[in-house]
């Protein structure tokens, strides 16, 4: 089984995990590639809030991101 990342779910997992929203909060029905995405961005935006590396894959870079 392959997935394939939603952008735009794991950009707004991204802005949520980053804000220091709780990941609880995913807007997408569990068990969904969405849901997966959304998870995935909230870790990588938790980890940059907190000050610790963090990767956008291959999503394209944010100014922010230097």
């Amino acid at each position: 089984m392959k997935l394939t990342m939603d952008t735009r779910a794991w950009g707004k997992g991204f802005e949520d995990g980053e804000a220091g929203r709780l990941m609880g909060r995913c807007p997408y029905l569990a068990a969904t590639t969405e849901s997966w995405s959304y998870h995935s961005g909230w870790i990588e935006g938790d980890a940059k809030r907190q000050g610790y590396g963090y990767s956008r894959g291959t999503l394209p870079r944010r100014r922010d991101d230097f």
